[in-house]
């Protein structure tokens, strides 16, 4: 069979997303895109992060917008140096009319600054599309001043399906300790159960925040984003103390102390979910953008727990492999804490108010952008107009709709941390490497806190 051209994907993912809105919800404040205004013309300047297959993803999730409003984007990708580049160029005059910062930070530092527009009038009832939550991380000042437009669900323990049939566990954990008990049992079936993202500290600093979030609660974990409680308090002792179970015991991770320390994202994943060979591993922690390099491992890999066609699945990806998720899961006794998810995305800012601008910024908070790409892939929407029907399977499905229902959902903490965001990276390197050493960690980070943030 000939392979679809991406163009031809890119086409018909329009017409499904398309199709998807049409059938939402009659309740939603958008299922349009008609709110974009119309033929405009002219053209806009876009700043974001996404390079590579990511930004493909978006400009096809623009090209129905381009379409119907006549204005050409005019797009760039600037990486990780998004935000820098983006101060750079407000101080220099020359900002892009949109830009989408990966954190809330940034929209407060720029809102306060008077250098974004006040997006309140312009979204109107386009603004229900988002649950509270969501809003909230929008908000300076009662005023709302961006539009999630990518989220990311970092409450997610991906796993291969295969190799926990192979140790005879026939469900995830739901339980810290059951998370535990299953890595013994990998263990003993001679399957290393944790293959240990580190790069340059960022997923750890996930896993750390995930493990804090359900120990300590959502309260908790925003008092210490905002260092208004310090890296010495109890909570924070008794995180490290239970991530110190798993980072303790070096044979449940893939290479071990020194294996772990040298496994970058994504090659983590690829062990899990490898392109050719056995897994090395059951387990990876990471938010849920890992499922691009799952799926581009290998197109064989189906989301769940069966293969292609009904058929087991097999740790061979040639065959019938498959990938799936679990929650993150909160020690027994902290069980009240489940409910509550870490993560992360893509806020759409107004630099420039335009017309051009307006229509975009509608457009990013409707469903249909977003519900071209959750087709493609690799995304995930909190907006909830998005339709369920737009993903491409029931794991992806599942992953968003627990974006989109979160009742307490809490951001990337290390992504609030300003300029010792990097040490904190660094910080938990150490304790990774010295799991014992959790007072000396603690009161390091707590001196880098205050000296960063002032207090």
């Amino acid at each position: 069979m000939k392979p679809i051209s991406r163009a031809s994907a890119v086409m018909a993912a329009a017409a499904a997303a398309l199709a998807a809105a049409a059938c939402g919800s009659s309740s939603s404040p958008s299922s349009s895109s008609s709110s974009s205004g119309g033929q405009i013309g002219g053209s806009i300047s876009v700043w974001a992060e996404w390079t590579g297959q990511e930004q493909q993803d978006f400009l096809a999730a623009l090209q129905p917008f381009e379409t119907q409003t006549g204005i050409t984007v005019n797009y760039a990708g600037k990486g990780n140096n998004t935000d820098t580049a983006l101060t750079s160029a407000i101080q220099g005059g020359a900002p892009p009319d949109v830009a989408l910062v990966p954190d809330p930070g940034t929209l407060q530092t720029l809102a306060k600054q008077g250098s974004i527009k006040d997006l309140t009038s312009v979204l109107g009832s386009l603004s229900g599309n988002y649950g509270n939550a969501w809003n909230q991380l929008a908000t300076y000042n009662g005023k709302l001043y961006g539009v999630w437009f990518k989220g990311a669900n970092k409450n997610t323990i991906w796993y291969n399906p295969a190799e926990f049939t192979a140790a005879g566990i026939s469900s995830p954990p739901t339980t810290w300790e059951q998370l535990l008990q299953d890595a013994g049992q990998l263990q003993a079936a001679g399957v290393t159960p944790f293959s240990l993202c580190t790069d340059i500290g960022w997923p750890l600093a996930d896993f750390w925040q995930n493990v804090y979030l359900k120990v300590a609660g959502a309260d908790d974990y925003n008092k210490l984003a905002t260092h208004d409680l310090k890296w010495t308090d109890q909570t924070v002792t008794s995180a490290f103390q239970t991530l110190g179970q798993l980072f303790s015991q070096p044979s449940y991770l893939a290479g071990g102390l020194q294996g772990s320390l040298s496994n970058p994202y994504p090659q983590c994943v690829d062990k899990v979910f490898p392109k050719t060979g056995s897994p090395a591993a059951a387990m990876v922690f990471e938010g849920d953008f890992v499922v691009s390099e799952i799926t581009g491992n290998s197109q064989k890999y189906m989301g769940g727990t069966m293969g292609a066609g009904g058929a087991a699945c097999t740790t061979d990806p040639t065959a019938t492999p498959c990938y799936d998720f679990f929650n993150f899961p909160a020690p027994s006794a902290d069980s009240a804490n489940n409910s509550a998810i870490q993560g992360a995305g893509d806020v759409a800012l107004m630099l420039k108010d335009t017309p051009q601008s307006e229509a975009l910024i509608k457009y990013l908070a409707g469903p249909d952008g977003a519900s071209i790409w959750a087709h493609l892939g690799g995304f995930a929407s909190p907006n909830k107009s998005v339709n369920t029907s737009s993903y491409p399977d029931s794991v992806t499905k599942s992953d968003a709709q627990a974006l989109v229902g979160a009742a307490s959902f809490v951001f990337s903490l290390d992504d609030l941390q300003g300029s010792w965001e990097h040490m904190m990276w660094q910080d938990l390197i150490n304790f990774l490497q010295n799991p014992s050493g959790v007072s000396t960690v603690e009161a390091t980070m707590d001196q880098q806190a205050t000296a960063a943030l002032g207090h």
